[in-house]
């Protein structure tokens, strides 16, 4: 009888202690998964800045309709449209194998 109570409270240990050790991976898989995500979206924020920046260095916009910057992990486009008194322009970074995407409009005068 004792042996039996024995072998049980160790099966029940191993048990206990397995599930913990599931969660802390679990937890860790999840973290590690945060921090590529908050990666991503400061090198997309990064893109995003640059895009804003090179279409403010241009001085003739009248004869640009689209702006595409080639890249390996993102998708960087900025779409011009011309107003009476303003450009409207329209920049989008899209994250090619994932799911962040940052939007943004900003005006610049004739």
């Amino acid at each position: 009888m004792k042996k039996s109570f024995t072998l049980f409270s160790v099966i029940i240990l191993i048990f206990v202690f397995s599930m913990l050790i599931v969660k802390i991976y679990e937890t860790k898989s999840i973290n590690s998964i945060n921090i590529v995500n908050q990666y991503e979206y400061i090198q997309g924020k990064n893109h995003l800045l640059f895009l804003e920046e090179y279409i403010n260095s241009i001085d003739e916009l009248s004869k640009v309709n689209k702006i595409v910057i080639e890249n390996d992990k993102y998708e960087i486009l900025a779409y011009i449209n011309e107003n009476e008194k303003s450009y409207e322009i329209e920049m989008i970074i899209n994250l090619i194998e994932g799911n962040i995407r940052l939007h943004k409009v900003i005006y610049k005068n004739k």
